[in-house]
């Protein structure tokens, strides 16, 4: 009885403070990142999957973490700490506005950073849709946070098994359509909101794709369910010093699609495969460029042989192991007298970007060309810090295909050998595979040889396509209608829905940019 009376007065004390700025010293803390996941299952419930990453900046979080509820109707799955692996002890909140307030295994101070992953079943949710006769959905708004910066929101809203593209209704305007489990998913992602900021979010789909019935929204209207209870708060709290145990409870469901929480840099491409994304966000993708990378890694396997530059003609060997699908794709391209066909190569661009669409399935493109950038400026940091020239030159060989990335490699990697050195390549230098057999002589040093080198790259990407403007117009076409669902570079963008930002009251329901009232059922 008495350990009751204690838990109530603690939770009085934690629900006082969520309304009340701490007396003690005053925390400055950011959300780094805000990971959401919102999973409509057929039965009308819905799993909420929070992955939160709060750094403090000032002060020290010495007690919990608050993370509102769309409505009172929910019960918490899991709590945990992902850096810790500590399972959380938490306290589920009804009175007032809905929360968990969950326990840190320890104080978080200046400069520190933790994430939290918390899992609930929640109700209530799905509400017909007045909008859309026969539809039915929801209007969501992932937590914010009154005193905090979120750096990185990203939103993914699951639909239930069966819907299929064209089906559904949503505002604002997807960032990415995904493929989750077999099912349907819509990606969004946010960046550098401000404290306060809501970003609001309205998805309706067929009724049908529900086992039961859903209600008509409380009080007939969008305003009216948006007061009832989707709205989301979440705070950071302080309650002092002291331990406090609430309640804790271990997992009792982990479900696949924790894997959502990865969103983020996909990680693992070839630089082939980083090249072509970061060129299809430009409004002229380099397509020489990725082709002759692409080329590159077949001479280094031994697969290709490259014959003359001027004009760029080549000769398959035979050799090569392990070759990737589209080294395979670029070899159906030579022709009986080592042209290359361009019709073939458009195909060779087709299968690189299917290939790269579905290994980005569920990451962020943005992350993704940022971490790519950076691994650009590792390869050249790795050659730079080589002790001697000729351990310079062995580094830039093993980084070259990442190094292709940078548009100033053919200056940047004379200038980074520094100084004339002797040197004597062997034949199986992969920089002397690069060069036709006419232009192997042997260099005078190591700044010769790069030279020679990294002009005989640029001349090949030169020669590889003969009419680039021409070729890029055939690329745009076969891979634009493939595209138009995906978030993509204005290069390869189709018509865009005058409607994006119509919000609730969009006319233009049978847009094809999905711009239609989202609703709230």
């Amino acid at each position: 009885m008495l350990r009751k009376v204690c838990l109530g007065l603690l939770l009085a004390l934690a629900v006082a403070t969520l309304a009340t700025p701490a007396l003690s010293q005053p925390i400055k803390y950011r959300v780094a990142r805000e990971y959401v996941t919102l999973v409509v299952e057929p039965d009308a419930t819905c799993l909420l999957i929070y992955n939160v990453t709060i750094r403090v900046e000032e002060g020290v979080i010495g007690s919990y973490v608050a993370i509102g509820m769309p409505n009172p109707d929910f019960e918490v799955v899991s709590a945990e700490e992902l850096d810790t692996e500590a399972v959380l002890e938490y306290e589920e909140v009804r009175d007032g506005e809905s929360k968990v307030v969950m326990l840190v295994s320890s104080p978080i101070g200046p400069g520190e950073e933790r994430t939290f992953l918390l899992t609930v079943v929640v109700r209530n949710l799905i509400f017909k849709d007045e909008t859309n006769p026969g539809n039915v959905g929801l209007q969501f708004i992932p937590s914010w946070f009154e005193n905090a910066p979120v750096d990185d929101l990203r939103l993914t809203i699951v639909l239930p098994p069966g819907v299929a593209r064209g089906e559904f209704r949503n505002t604002p305007d997807y960032d990415n359509l995904l493929e989750v489990d077999g099912r349907l998913a819509l990606y969004w992602e946010r960046h550098g909101l401000s404290p306060d900021d809501r970003f609001v979010v309205g998805v309706s789909f067929p009724e049908e794709y529900l086992e039961v019935s859903v209600p008509e929204p409380p009080g007939g209207g969008v305003d009216a369910l948006f007061v009832a209870g989707v709205v989301l708060s979440l705070g950071v709290l302080l309650l002092g010093a002291s331990s406090v145990v609430i309640r804790a409870r271990k997992p009792v469901y982990e479900s696949p699609l924790l894997m959502i929480e990865a969103l983020g840099p996909r990680k693992g491409l070839y630089a082939p495969e980083a090249a072509w994304l970061i060129e299809s966000e430009k409004r002229r993708p380099n397509y020489s460029k990725v082709l002759t990378m692409i080329l590159y890694s077949l001479v280094k396997k031994g697969a290709l042989e490259i014959v003359s530059l001027d004009p760029l003609r080549v000769r398959v060997t035979g050799g090569g192991q392990d070759l990737r699908y589209y080294e395979r794709a670029f070899l159906k391209c030579v022709r009986g007298d080592g042209s290359l066909s361009e019709d073939c190569l458009v195909r060779v661009i087709d299968v690189l970007d299917k290939g790269v669409a579905e290994k980005m399935r569920g990451y962020s493109r943005w992350e993704t060309i940022e971490y790519y950038k950076k691994i650009v400026e590792r390869a050249w940091k790795e050659v730079e810090e080589a002790g001697t020239p000729e351990l310079r030159l062995r580094k830039a060989q093993e980084n070259t295909e990442w190094l292709m990335l940078d548009p100033d490699f053919p200056a940047r990697i004379v200038v980074i050998m520094e100084r004339p050195t002797p040197y004597i390549p062997s034949p199986s230098d992969p920089w002397v595979r690069a060069l036709p057999p006419g232009e192997r002589k042997t260099p005078t040093d190591i700044v010769e040889f790069a030279d020679r080198v990294a002009s005989a790259l640029e001349r090949a990407a030169h020669g590889i396509v003969t009419d680039v403007e021409r070729f890029a117009d055939r690329v745009a076409r076969t891979i634009e209608g493939r595209t138009a669902s995906r978030s993509r570079g204005s290069a390869l963008r189709a018509v865009s829905c005058v409607c994006v930002s119509c919000a609730c009251v969009c006319a233009c329901v049978s847009c094809a940019c999905a711009c239609a009232s989202g609703g709230v059922g």
